[in-house]
């Protein structure tokens, strides 16, 4: 799996993909205290979004991580999306 791979590249000992999970009720990827639910798919619609971000980093210099805040009409929970580089990074300095 692509994103254990990434993990273990920068040097995490992330367990490899839980089989069963699903049936189970439990996510695809465990790091420690993180737990990845991965998903991938041809084309993912809040990447334009993520896209329109990183592109507006130019126009402010001390800005270092472009990120997504998002909430769907009718929840309270509002959620974030980053790159994964610039996640593991933020998880490395705050260890």
């Amino acid at each position: 799996m692509a994103k254990v791979d990434m993990l273990r590249a920068r040097g995490y000992p992330a367990e490899g993909r839980q089989l069963g999970q699903a049936r189970d009720g439990g996510g695809d990827v465990r790091y420690g205290g993180i737990l990845y639910e991965v998903k991938r798919y041809n084309k993912i619609a809040v990447r334009k979004w993520l896209d329109q971000s990183v592109h507006s980093m130019v126009n402010y210099k001390e800005v270092e991580i472009p990120v997504v805040a998002m909430r769907e009409d009718g929840r309270t929970e509002w959620m974030v999306l980053l790159r994964a580089e610039d996640f593991l990074n933020m998880v490395e300095r705050h260890k």
